[in-house]
């Protein structure tokens, strides 16, 4: 997308930028940390890093991209850290090997499908609506944060959701059995 308009040096200043979100919010965390309220920051940070992804497309501007850059990945620690947090302690400790291992093969399977198809969504985009290949990276983006956003806060109001963070969820024991 910054491809379109700028050259290789200014989107590696800008990869860097927007990459450091990850490592401000991973110290924060680091210290800090998060004590209660796992499922609310899980919605609220996917929410955040939805609209965050709706601003990285909006314009070919390298600060507005930048900022936006930079929220989305200042989200994706605390989003992790809630997710681990409830699976962690919502499945038996002598299935969170499988369960990780689940886990990491879904999500590794996920980048080659998103990887696989963003490409031509950007393309297809780009000359269906006859804006150029960036602009249809910037929409498939966009799109993704907004279907990212609406996700986090259907979530939310789900109540066995909620559950996992009391531990009133009976995962644990419905796994073992």
């Amino acid at each position: 997308m910054i491809l379109a308009f700028s050259d290789s040096a200014t989107l590696g200043i800008c990869e860097t930028i927007c990459a450091s979100g990850m490592l401000v919010s991973s110290l924060f965390l680091g210290i800090r940390g998060i004590r209660k309220g796992y499922v609310k920051t899980l919605s609220l940070s996917l929410v955040i890093a939805g609209g965050a992804m709706v601003g990285f497309g909006l314009r070919e501007n390298l600060v507005l991209i930048c900022a936006a850059g930079f929220g989305f990945f200042t989200m994706l620690p605390f989003a992790n850290n809630s997710l681990d947090y409830l699976v962690r302690t919502n499945i038996a400790e002598e299935l969170q090997g499988r369960a990780w291992g689940l886990i990491g093969f879904l999500s590794q399977i996920g980048y080659v499908v998103a990887y696989s198809l963003s490409g031509l969504l950007a393309d297809g985009m780009g000359s269906g609506l006859q804006i150029g290949v960036g602009r249809g990276a910037a929409a498939v983006i966009m799109a993704s944060g907004v279907l990212l956003a609406i996700i986090a806060l259907a979530i939310y109001p789900i109540k066995a959701v909620r559950e996992l963070e009391n531990g009133t969820s009976n995962v644990s024991e419905r796994s073992a059995s």
